[in-house]
Protein backbone atom coordinates (compact mmCIF):
# COMPACT_ATOMS: atom_id res chain seq x y z
CA UNK A 1 0.00 0.00 0.00
CA UNK A 2 2.65 2.38 0.84
CA UNK A 3 4.36 1.76 -2.70
CA UNK A 4 1.31 2.40 -4.66
CA UNK A 5 0.75 5.63 -2.24
CA UNK A 6 4.58 6.73 -3.11
CA UNK A 7 3.51 6.13 -6.79
CA UNK A 8 0.69 8.09 -6.68
CA UNK A 9 2.68 10.81 -5.07
CA UNK A 10 5.25 11.34 -7.25
CA UNK A 11 2.79 10.88 -10.59
CA UNK A 12 1.35 13.77 -8.65
CA UNK A 13 4.32 15.79 -7.98
CA UNK A 14 5.19 15.70 -11.38
CA UNK A 15 2.33 18.00 -12.90
CA UNK A 16 4.58 20.71 -12.19
CA UNK A 17 2.15 22.99 -14.80
CA UNK A 18 -0.25 22.78 -11.51
CA UNK A 19 2.79 22.91 -8.42
CA UNK A 20 2.03 26.71 -8.03
CA UNK A 21 -1.56 26.50 -7.31
CA UNK A 22 -2.10 23.25 -5.51
CA UNK A 23 -0.73 22.76 -1.88
CA UNK A 24 -0.12 19.39 0.47
CA UNK A 25 -2.80 18.99 2.90
CA UNK A 26 -3.82 15.76 5.31
CA UNK A 27 -6.18 15.40 7.62
CA UNK A 28 -5.57 14.12 11.16
CA UNK A 29 -7.61 12.78 13.91
CA UNK A 30 -7.28 15.87 15.70
CA UNK A 31 -8.85 17.99 12.94
CA UNK A 32 -9.32 18.30 8.89
CA UNK A 33 -7.44 20.60 6.36
CA UNK A 34 -3.99 20.86 7.73
CA UNK A 35 -1.60 22.26 5.44
CA UNK A 36 1.82 20.87 5.36
CA UNK A 37 3.13 22.57 2.26
CA UNK A 38 2.92 24.73 -1.35
CA UNK A 39 3.50 21.72 -4.03
CA UNK A 40 5.95 23.78 -6.10
CA UNK A 41 7.99 23.78 -2.42
CA UNK A 42 8.36 20.20 -2.60
CA UNK A 43 11.13 18.13 -3.33
CA UNK A 44 10.32 14.74 -2.11
CA UNK A 45 7.81 12.25 0.02
CA UNK A 46 8.87 9.20 1.82
CA UNK A 47 7.68 7.15 4.65
CA UNK A 48 10.60 6.29 7.20
CA UNK A 49 9.72 4.98 10.90
CA UNK A 50 6.51 5.49 11.46
CA UNK A 51 7.31 8.79 9.77
CA UNK A 52 5.73 10.73 6.75
CA UNK A 53 9.09 13.00 5.99
CA UNK A 54 8.72 15.74 3.97
CA UNK A 55 11.89 17.59 2.36
CA UNK A 56 11.86 20.73 0.65
CA UNK A 57 13.50 22.08 -2.60
CA UNK A 58 15.79 24.17 0.61
CA UNK A 59 17.09 21.25 1.61
CA UNK A 60 15.11 21.24 4.99
CA UNK A 61 12.73 18.40 5.79
CA UNK A 62 9.51 18.36 8.37
CA UNK A 63 8.15 14.95 9.96
CA UNK A 64 4.79 14.08 11.11
CA UNK A 65 3.82 10.89 12.52
CA UNK A 66 1.51 8.63 10.11
CA UNK A 67 -0.59 6.99 12.92
CA UNK A 68 -1.93 10.27 13.43
CA UNK A 69 -2.72 10.84 9.84
CA UNK A 70 -6.57 9.76 8.33
CA UNK A 71 -6.26 11.19 4.60
CA UNK A 72 -3.50 13.00 2.62
CA UNK A 73 -4.50 15.03 -0.24
CA UNK A 74 -3.41 17.83 -2.98
CA UNK A 75 -5.59 20.92 -2.78
CA UNK A 76 -6.24 23.87 -4.02
CA UNK A 77 -7.20 27.05 -2.63
CA UNK A 78 -8.53 28.78 -5.85
CA UNK A 79 -11.37 27.20 -8.07
CA UNK A 80 -10.41 25.70 -11.16
CA UNK A 81 -12.48 24.19 -13.82
CA UNK A 82 -15.82 26.35 -15.70
CA UNK A 83 -14.93 29.88 -14.46
CA UNK A 84 -18.00 31.71 -16.67
CA UNK A 85 -20.87 30.84 -18.71
CA UNK A 86 -22.94 33.13 -19.99
CA UNK A 87 -26.55 33.04 -21.22
CA UNK A 88 -26.94 34.39 -24.94
CA UNK A 89 -30.07 34.02 -27.36
CA UNK A 90 -27.41 34.40 -30.82
CA UNK A 91 -28.27 31.59 -33.51
CA UNK A 92 -25.05 29.06 -33.44
CA UNK A 93 -24.53 27.46 -36.24
CA UNK A 94 -21.17 25.45 -35.14
CA UNK A 95 -20.40 22.06 -33.12
CA UNK A 96 -22.46 21.11 -30.34
CA UNK A 97 -20.74 19.09 -27.66
CA UNK A 98 -22.24 18.24 -23.76
CA UNK A 99 -20.22 18.67 -20.99
CA UNK A 100 -18.45 15.20 -20.89
CA UNK A 101 -17.03 15.90 -24.58
CA UNK A 102 -19.54 13.94 -26.26
CA UNK A 103 -20.48 16.01 -30.24
CA UNK A 104 -24.13 15.85 -30.68
CA UNK A 105 -25.63 15.88 -33.50
CA UNK A 106 -27.69 18.50 -33.61
CA UNK A 107 -29.01 21.31 -35.93
CA UNK A 108 -29.16 24.69 -34.28
CA UNK A 109 -31.12 25.89 -37.17
CA UNK A 110 -33.98 23.44 -37.02
CA UNK A 111 -33.97 22.04 -33.75
CA UNK A 112 -33.93 23.73 -30.07
CA UNK A 113 -31.10 22.63 -27.33
CA UNK A 114 -32.91 21.21 -24.35
CA UNK A 115 -32.10 23.10 -21.04
CA UNK A 116 -28.37 22.41 -19.96
CA UNK A 117 -24.90 23.47 -20.61
CA UNK A 118 -23.31 23.11 -23.68
CA UNK A 119 -19.93 24.04 -25.92
CA UNK A 120 -21.09 25.53 -28.89
CA UNK A 121 -17.75 26.75 -31.50
CA UNK A 122 -15.46 26.56 -28.04
CA UNK A 123 -17.86 28.82 -25.81
CA UNK A 124 -19.96 27.39 -22.84
CA UNK A 125 -23.89 27.84 -23.51
CA UNK A 126 -26.53 28.13 -21.39
CA UNK A 127 -30.34 27.04 -22.18
CA UNK A 128 -32.30 28.06 -19.44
Amino acid sequence: MKKLFTLATVLMLGLSAFADDFNLYYDSTEGQGNKIESVSNLQKLTFEEGKLVITLKDGTSKSLPTAGITRLFFNTETAVGIKDVEETTADKKGEVYDLTGRKLNIDLNSEKLPKGIYIIDGQKVLVK
